[in-house]
């Protein structure tokens, strides 16, 4: 249940993997003393990724078992939260949300809850949060549809119920995010509660002064749009009238064209506004063909108690899809931002060009075998793209220099890290953005602490800087510089090797030699502007790095095959006969 990471405390994990496991069978007295117990054992080794781990599934506990009230848990859940940002670490982060989905279930905000979850079942590496968001999900579901259930047995309702179908379309308010099936649903119940033939719920486009709405064909769906001054729907958008039409074909202001095209016949209409919950209008119901008669008053009222709940649902669902927008844009930004600042870098010396851009690549493909969620990548990719912008600060008679520095200029350029802190942090960063600046100031410390420039250690080190260290040296020292060409490919390897447990974290210097060698070939070749050759990628995608080191330092003969992917690897390494 703690998938694939380890928090490297076994006997810690041990522990915790029991609590877990007593959670999952309820057994929340017994979790509650392993998760105290977990805790102390991970403080004391300075794990704070397993503390948050405990934090979070104690939170939880505490809140079912009503030995600590809402605020505390909140409380326990930010301390928890603080803890996995910061140590960056994808159990703690994962079991974090987590919980804060299952608290916003327990406290019925089925909305938020579903939010959450839908995203850890999509996204979550974590089996066990992903299975259980999964369960979570389909309980909700069944929970809100339980009600409607629960009334329907115990009334004797059918499903043409009127108050069911008041039901239902209440039901959505808390429990549907999707605009398409929000709007096909409280159509298809709207028709049922006032028994007509169909009903269509269009929506008002303010900005494009129209009307809108996914109609059901013999293919699917499709939208439709209209001017917001045309039609019955439009007259009621714009007036907010209720129009009911008892002889559609002897109503001068029905029209009959739509009729003719599609072969429909309409005999009765009922067309009404629905409101927020500000009372303005931001859309249209129109119910065609009351069955046995025509509309009455009861259906009038009927439909506006529908559209009370309705309008409440489409508002949300409209909010959090601009929402969603919103951020999808905010992201965009950002990333065209850092894309800018990185550019810059590049604009000062033209032989480093690129040098971000691929150890942002080597960065992506460590955090892949590391099997890192999108989300830790995301933070990680932005931080490899800017963790030489403090370069901008370095002198260019140093930063140009062809030849060794002296220890002076060293030292001066050393500086580059602290201004890379010192420019992203005053750089507002919220949410997982706000650990972008620690990241990406954090590539040249060291694993044993003789690193600059904090002198961090150990774990201490964010899980992004020790992947942009290895990524950092490996780019640097496989690239041509002022002063010398490219390091042989052996013994750049064995530098990344070598440095395990001294420059380097163990743990990413596995991950990085791991990578097929296919997927380093294509970082090389961007250098270039040049792709990887199918029939040579089948080739190269058979070995990792640590293959090619084992036989570039093996004293034994090789294969044909292994003899012909070692000269593979290094023509493209060394950009030979590719018509460089």
């Amino acid at each position: 249940m703690l998938n694939n990471q380890t928090i490297t405390g076994k006997e810690a994990d041990n522990v915790l993997q029991t609590a877990i496991n007593a959670i999952d069978k309820s057994d929340f007295e017994t979790a509650q003393i392993k998760l105290q117990e977990a805790a102390k054992a991970y403080a004391s080794m300075h794990l704070p990724q397993g503390v948050s781990i405990c934090l979070s599934w104690a939170a939880l506990c505490g809140y079912l078992l009503k030995t600590d009230d809402f605020d505390t848990t909140l409380h326990t859940i930010a301390e928890a939260n603080f803890l996995a940002e910061k140590t960056q670490f994808r159990d703690a982060i994962e079991t974090n949300k987590f919980v804060n989905g299952l608290i916003c279930y327990y406290e019925n905000n089925y909305y938020e809850a579903k939010a959450i979850l839908i995203k850890l079942k999509e996204q979550a590496q974590n089996a066990f949060v992903k299975e259980k968001s999964s369960i979570m999900l389909k309980k909700i579901e069944d929970q809100t549809k339980g009600g409607v259930d629960f009334i329907e047995q115990k009334f004797g309702m059918d499903a043409n119920s009127t108050l069911l179908s008041l039901l239902k379309i209440g039901r959505l308010v808390s429990a549907e995010t999707d605009i398409d099936s929000l709007l096909e649903t409280t159509a298809k119940e709207t028709a049922k509660a006032l028994n007509a033939d169909r009903c269509t719920v269009f929506l008002l486009d303010k900005t494009k002064n129209e009307l809108w709405s996914k109609v059901a064909t013999g293919m699917g769906s499709q939208e439709i749009r209209f001017s917001a001054q045309k039609g019955l729907a439009g007259h009621v958008a714009m007036t907010g009238d209720t129009i009911n039409i008892t002889d559609a074909y002897n109503d001068e202001r029905f029209n009959k064209d739509i009729d003719s095209k599609t072969g429909y016949v309409t005999k009765t209409i009922l067309c009404m506004p629905i409101r927020n919950i500000k009372h303005e209008i931001i859309g249209v119901f129109q119910v065609l063909n009351k069955n046995n008669g025509v509309f009455t008053s009861e259906d009038e009222d009927i439909l506006i108690a529908l559209g009370s709940s309705a309008g409440i649902a489409l508002e949300n669902t409209r909010l959090f899809n601009h929402q969603q927008q919103m951020l999808d844009d905010q992201k965009r930004l950002f990333a065209s931002f850092i894309d800018t600042l990185a550019a810059s870098i590049d604009a000062r010396d033209k032989i480093t060009a690129g040098h971000s851009s691929r150890v942002r690549m080597y960065s992506d493909l460590i955090c892949d075998i590391l099997n890192l969620s999108y989300e830790e990548k995301e933070v990680i990719m932005h931080a490899a793209t800017l963790h030489d912008i403090g370069k901008i600060g370095v002198r260019d008679s140093v930063l140009q220099k062809e030849g060794k520095l002296t220890d002076e200029e060293y030292s001066h350029i050393q500086q580059h890290a602290f201004i890379t802190h010192e420019i992203l942090g005053r750089i507002y960063l919220s949410g997982k953005y706000s650990s972008v600046a620690d990241i990406a100031a954090s590539h040249h410390e060291k694993y044993d602490g003789n690193g600059y420039f904090k002198k961090l250690k150990g774990d201490d080190i964010p899980l992004g800087g020790r992947i942009l260290a290895v990524a950092d040296v490996f780019d640097a020292i496989t690239s041509k510089r002022h002063y010398r060409d490219k390091m042989p490919i052996k013994d750049a390897i064995a530098i990344i090797e070598k440095g395990a447990g001294a420059h380097f974290d163990p743990k990413i210097v596995e991950a990085f030699l791991s990578i097929p060698c296919d997927k380093m070939v294509d970082v090389f070749l961007t250098e270039y502007d040049s792709t990887l050759q199918e029939y040579d990628r089948n080739i190269l995608d058979e070995y990792t790095m640590k293959n090619l080191y084992t036989m570039l330092c093996s004293d034994e003969p090789l294969n044909d095959e292994q003899t012909h992917f070692i000269e593979l690897f290094n023509t493209y390494y060394t950009n030979k006969s590719m018509g460089n």
